[in-house]
């Protein structure tokens, strides 16, 4: 299994040394980054990318993930297919229909259709230089390999859409074994809408994993993650299995939610959200409850796992999921 991971880049960090993490991250064994753009949040993700394709060599590289609003679907593509000539064609195109880079600037998230129609766009213009947007054909001044393109999905619809057309999908929601056996259903739906077969997809889940012999600690640990996270499925038609005594909780977390502090490990919001919901949306235990919760949604269908790497010691982050959960999967 490829280890993936989703990583912002603080404010609070230079570029010149997120550079430096990030060939640090390749020798630590990391198979492929993902990087959060979130214009309000962390700094530029085609600058991280650009210069994280220049400090590695083997290391996937892609937007996790961008949407087809803050800029216009020919910026996105433009700017992804020079992170493909720079890598040596590692890039890849992670979208979604927005959330903290749109929310935060007073807009709502694109709807299904207009997600469809880019994706449909991404997948022309970065096999082959040119496709269609608005009723516009578009050719890219230059396409050094092609950039596979996918679709962060929490939703019938959306997984459904990525099922038909996307490269892969990275499922978002609650690390419950239930909910995600949903997601991986509603892709293989799409799928099998349009005639494709399995392998012509790849389906990621991204959760984040707090190993810790102290519960309260691990919990404490990912709490920032969770908060996002009940954020997130506050907006969810029916709410999974499990979550549904979280209600009112959950709303909270809506309300409260600052987005210049997305993901922050220091933001205020985190404190709407309780142990209890936290250990739902999240894996947080030591190492033998964490390496279990993962065997369990592993066995959902999911090919592989995304995992955010919080801020404080990255590195040292990085080492003890691997060496104390990983290594017993």
């Amino acid at each position: 299994m490829r280890l993936a991971i989703s990583i912002g880049i603080s404010p609070r960090q230079s570029l010149n040394s997120w550079a430096s993490l990030a060939h640090e991250l390749e020798r630590a064994g990391v198979g492929r980054l993902w990087l959060i753009d979130s214009q309000l949040a962390m700094k530029d993700v085609y600058a991280g990318l650009l210069l994280a394709a220049q400090k590695t060599e083997r290391m996937e590289l892609g937007t996790g993930v961008t949407n087809p609003l803050t800029r216009h679907p020919t910026v996105t593509a433009c700017s992804i297919a020079a992170v493909a000539e720079v890598s040596g064609g590692r890039a890849l195109l992670g979208i979604g229909a927005g959330d903290s880079a749109v929310y935060g600037i007073g807009q709502r998230p694109a709807r299904v259709a207009q997600v469809e129609a880019s994706l449909s766009f991404f997948r022309g213009v970065l096999a082959s230089g040119a496709g269609e947007w608005a009723g516009h054909r578009y050719t890219l001044p230059h396409l050094s390999a092609r950039v596979p393109v996918w679709l962060a999905a929490s939703q019938h619809r959306m997984c459904a859409l990525a099922g038909r057309l996307a490269d892969g999908v990275i499922l978002m929601g609650p690390a419950e074994v239930s909910h995600v056996t949903r997601q991986v259903g509603w892709v293989l739906e799409g799928l099998h809408q349009s005639g494709r077969q399995r392998r012509e997809i790849e389906i990621s889940l991204i959760t984040t994993v707090s190993s810790k012999p102290d519960r309260q600690a691990a919990l404490a640990d990912v709490r920032s993650w969770a908060s996002a996270q009940a954020r997130l499925i506050a907006d969810f038609a029916e709410l999974p299995a499990g979550l549904d005594g979280f209600r009112n909780e959950i709303q909270q977390a809506k309300k409260s939610y600052d987005f210049s502090r997305h993901l922050s490990r220091h933001a205020g919001h985190q404190s709407a959200v309780s142990d209890g919901l936290t250990a739902a949306l999240a894996v947080a235990g030591n190492p033998a409850e964490c390496a279990f919760r993962l065997r369990e949604l592993g066995a959902t269908g999911v090919d592989g796992f995304i995992f955010p790497l919080l801020g404080g010691g990255r590195l040292e982050r990085l080492k003890k999921l691997s060496e104390e959960v990983l290594a017993r999967l």
